[in-house]
């Protein structure tokens, strides 16, 4: 059996490899721990979208069967008092308009799952409100918030979130105003998207600020940001200001929907 790490390359080359009918033909692959979530996740991503071609992928760790049981029944997990990871996969409804409290106690877990490793609490509230913000805007944007997924891990040294849909893409999203409807590719949509005021609604709606605001809360030389749609990917690397910082762009196999990972780091890199 072959293994290799979960990183966001290796993730790729699967997910290229299986849209050319090909990945069944290397036999068994075991996926184990990078560290990082986000690759795991854009993983499970690309076996819903080709599940046959990773059927002989396995992992190390619980991590990602749990991941994969969450995203096929709806049940979330992560939310117990020793849970340092987890996952809440999307209702069809967005939770926090129905105060669905599971998705309440689900968040403060993993709050306080921070604060509990020593994250300082100014830090957790901005990373927290962060990510709650990337999943309202699964609901606005995606057009299949039901695919939607949110995932959280803490270690002693970093914070990781990711919020995932299966939607229709930033391309696509952007296209339905005008003003975008001349975008090529999902690489210009993603290098859009995280500017200020760029939405899917008129400039003069005031929309478009959720990217941005994630960017400006982890605008620090210890975030990492990753977004990833259709097939094109855009990095936000460690950097004293993101928003106009070292952005790295990448053509990838084609996903769908939207994936964000995002990373903070408690040392500098």
């Amino acid at each position: 059996m072959r293994a290799l790490q979960a990183q966001f390359l290796d993730v790729d080359d699967l997910l290229r490899e299986a849209a050319q009918g090909r990945l069944r033909g290397h036999g068994s692959i075991m996926i184990e721990s990078s560290g990082r979530i986000g690759p795991l996740i854009e993983l499970l991503a690309g076996a819903q979208q080709f599940p046959r071609e990773y059927e002989s992928i396995s992992f190390a760790g619980a991590f990602a069967s749990h991941v994969r049981e969450a995203w096929a029944t709806g049940q979330p997990f992560g939310g117990g008092f020793s849970d340092q990871a987890g996952a809440f996969p999307l209702p069809l409804i967005n939770p926090v308009e129905t105060s669905d409290p599971v998705w309440q106690q689900w968040l403060l877990h993993a709050e306080n799952a921070a604060k509990n490793r020593g994250f300082p609490a100014g830090l957790v509230a901005s990373l927290i409100g962060a990510m709650g913000e990337m999943q309202d805007n699964v609901y606005e944007h995606s057009g299949a918030a039901h695919t939607g997924l949110v995932a959280y891990a803490v270690t002693d040294h970093s914070f990781e979130f990711v919020v995932a849909d299966r939607g229709m893409g930033v391309l696509e999203t952007l296209r339905q105003n005008p003003d975008y409807a001349h975008l090529p590719d999902a690489g210009a949509a993603l290098a859009e998207a995280i500017k200020t005021g760029v939405s899917r609604f008129p400039s003069a709606s005031g929309r478009g600020q959720g990217f941005v605001q994630l960017c400006r809360s982890m605008v620090t030389d210890r975030a990492e940001l990753r977004f990833r749609s259709g097939d094109h990917a855009l990095m936000l690397c460690p950097t004293h200001d993101p928003l106009n910082g070292d952005q790295r762009l990448s053509h990838t196999s084609a996903l769908a929907g939207l994936t964000i990972s995002a990373i903070w780091r408690a040392e500098a890199l």
